[in-house]
């Protein structure tokens, strides 16, 4: 899957035909704050195309023919608006900062013991940790920790 920026761009013109609703919601991993999205591809009849959001650094990915070859889809165009109009995202916009603050706490809690005993965390924890997350980067406008590359290399020991 190829990596895209898209907050700076304008809007490509295909991406007027289609609307976020066409976007299916798939998972969201606690661990890589990353949401997954398909739909159903038009070139390829019978396969999906998985379209991906980091929430942390807002990068888009996708599978389809379009962005393989380098191009821009509709699908990286419009999964930022999916992920906003997902049931889970607007709950957590609307939540108090108290109440914000006790359901990402409990959703962390859940997975973590989910993943201590049990090894297999419940996908409604992670999809609530994720929103939590986001929400509270969003209303505190935190950015994300990126690395960045050293100007000089280190020298060997």
């Amino acid at each position: 899957m190829v990596a895209q920026q898209t907050a700076t761009r304008p809007l490509l013109s295909s991406s007027l035909w289609h609307c976020p609703s066409e976007l299916a919601f798939v998972d969201a991993c606690d661990l890589t704050n990353v949401v997954h999205f398909s739909a159903p591809s038009k070139s390829r009849p019978g396969d999906a195309n998985i379209s991906a959001l980091d929430i942390l650094t807002r990068a888009t990915f996708c599978n389809c023919r379009a962005s393989e070859t380098g191009h821009r889809c509709w699908h990286q165009e419009l999964v930022q608006a999916a992920w906003d109009g997902h049931p889970a995202r607007i709950l957590s916009a609307r939540y108090s900062d108290d109440q914000l603050n006790t359901a990402g706490r409990k959703a962390a809690h859940l997975t973590a013991w989910a993943r201590g005993r049990r090894f297999r965390v419940h996908p409604l924890d992670q999809l609530a940790l994720v929103a939590c997350r986001d929400e509270y980067r969003r209303r505190y406008r935190l950015t994300a920790l990126v690395a960045v590359d050293v100007a000089e290399p280190i020298p060997a020991a």
